[in-house]
């Protein structure tokens, strides 16, 4: 793309024709369909008068072109030569679209704060920096769909309210997250100074999340993009109450605990394959909650207010003790599953009697420490220094207890705490997995990944695999294990003996074990 260029008076005839190449190269771009309509003509006026510029030449082809276009209807305003850009819109407005979605419907909020931007006022001034900013607002523009909404919210930042719809889901907000970025790091020009801008996002899917300080999703994004920048240049951040803590009623508080207790809150099981063969290498445990009258409550709602209430290490016991009890119940009606996965949070892993506690509940159902793998997330990798946490880990890992690096790509772990940690698997976060099969971006940080991680002699497992494109692919990239709706949902541990007698005969039978269904596919987006 070319440069975001703002001339001044003293720019010459080459900027004009860049600026006119620009322009053009959009309008053909939009509109491939009337290319024969416009070259033909075009290529006949260059034969019969050679001696007319490039310039020229291109005023031609695009005069035609606009002309074709308002003739056949399509228009030649600025918004549609935009790609249909939305409008800027006043925050008020976001605001309103955030607070009053539809029925079943989500959307998410993001904020985009300019790197640096009272450092480039300083050194260049108020004019340049509106100059900025306005280029800025344009690209931005031309990143979003026509349906979404966008605001200046002060000198240094733009706020965003995706579109309704049925489901958002953190892998596609990421995916528009560096899109922005892209978009908004091309050089900027300005009175013969060139800038290469750099900007942070910072994003807020959950609106029970962000009511639960008492705030907006707006608000909530201003937040997370504060930590993103705050974390060096072109930083992504989303909001979670585990970073900004809210304050819980003691009811609630009691609800939960009382939930924790009498088992309403327990582990489901999501199955994890062998790439190569389609056997089960184990299960994941997840938290759900049955609630007696509301029914199964979604993880989103209710985990947010255990970590803000404190109860974390409340539900880590609860976990571990369903994960244990279910694969010593599946050893003994003859269910040799290997592993079992274990999410441990950074305030779970900060309990000084963790690694005492894993130990005895692994005596207490005749089970060695290889059977239970840990799941760390890679910020608490990335962000932890000589502690607790960090002695709990090295403590686990010389037990003989798996270490797996959770939602690998989405922070910033350095080769070098991967071997500290002594980090046996990496998962792949789910969103670099979704539609990689069509998407060549997504095949290259995939196979990235890959290839560090076959350097660094760790396994690998990609999380959300939702068809069997994305299955083959992965396979044929040497990615050791899969996890996905693709493969099962999440399931009770009453059920688990059902799916692994169908799994099992499936495979004997040489039958497909990685579902592609409309079914599934709707049901991952749930």
């Amino acid at each position: 793309m070319s440069p975001v260029d703002v001339a001044g008076d003293g720019e010459g005839t080459a900027m004009q024709h860049s600026s006119l190449i620009e322009r053009v190269n959009g309008i053909l771009a939009r509109y491939r369909r009337h290319l024969a309509l416009v070259l033909i003509p075009a290529l006949t006026l260059a034969g019969l008068i050679g001696g007319l510029t490039t310039a020229a030449l291109l005023v031609a082809a695009a005069t035609q072109l606009i002309i074709l276009l308002w003739v056949t209807g399509y228009g030649s305003s600025r918004a549609e030569a935009a790609d249909d850009a939305p409008t800027v819109k006043s925050r008020d407005h976001l605001d309103d679209v955030l607070a009053n979605l539809p029925p079943n419907t989500q959307s998410a909020a993001l904020v985009v704060r300019i790197d640096s931007a009272a450092r480039i006022k300083d050194m260049h001034g108020q004019r340049l920096s509106l100059a900025l900013q306005d280029a800025l607002g344009q690209q931005l523009a031309r990143a979003l769909r026509e349906q979404d909404h966008f605001c200046l919210l002060s000198d240094d930042g733009f706020g965003v309210a995706l579109c309704p719809q049925r489901s958002v889901d953190v892998g596609a907000v990421l995916s528009i997250a560096q899109r922005i970025q892209t978009r908004l790091s091309q050089p900027f020009r300005f009175e013969g100074l060139t800038l290469w801008p750099s900007v942070s996002v910072g994003f807020c899917l959950s609106p029970r999340a962000a009511a639960l300080n008492g705030i907006g999703m707006l608000d909530a994004a201003q937040q997370a993009a504060a930590k993103a920048l705050n974390s060096g240049p072109g930083g992504i951040s989303s909001y979670s109450v585990v970073d900004f803590p809210a304050a819980v009623s003691a009811d609630t508080i009691g609800g939960l605990r009382k939930a924790l207790e009498t088992g309403e809150i327990h582990a489901f099981f999501q199955p994890q394959v062998r790439t190569a063969t389609g056997e089960v290498s184990g299960f994941e445990a997840l938290a759900r909650w049955r609630h007696p009258e509301r029914g199964l409550i979604s993880p989103a709602e209710f985990l947010p207010q255990i970590e803000a209430a404190g109860l974390a290490a409340n539900l880590a016991t609860c976990m571990l003790r369903d994960a244990m009890t279910t694969l010593a119940k599946l050893d003994a009606a003859g269910y040799r599953v290997p592993t079992i996965s274990v999410n441990l949070s950074a305030d779970e892993l900060r309990n000084p009697r963790l690694a005492d506690e894993i130990s005895w509940e692994l005596d207490r159902n005749d089970l060695t420490p290889d059977r239970l793998t840990v799941e760390i997330l890679e910020t608490v990798v990335a962000d932890s220094d000589e502690d607790v946490a960090v002695r709990n880990i090295a403590r686990l890992a010389g037990l003989g207890c798996g270490i797996d690096l959770d939602d690998f790509g989405t922070g910033h772990a350095s080769i070098a705490n991967i071997r500290r940690f002594a980090v046996g698997r990496i998962k792949i976060d789910r969103s670099f997995v979704t539609r990689m099969h069509e998407d060549e971006d997504q095949q290259r940080m995939v196979s990235a990944i890959l290839s560090m991680a076959r350097h660094l002699e760790v396994l690998t497992l990609a999380e959300g695999v939702e068809c069997a494109e994305e299955q083959v692919m992965l396979a044929q990239m040497g990615c050791h294990h899969l996890q996905g709706y693709a493969i099962a949902r999440p399931m009770p541990a009453e059920d688990l003996v059902g799916w692994l007698d169908a799994h099992n005969a499936a495979l004997a039978c040489g039958e497909p074990w990685c579902e592609d269904s409309e079914q599934q596919k709707t049901a991952s987006r749930a």
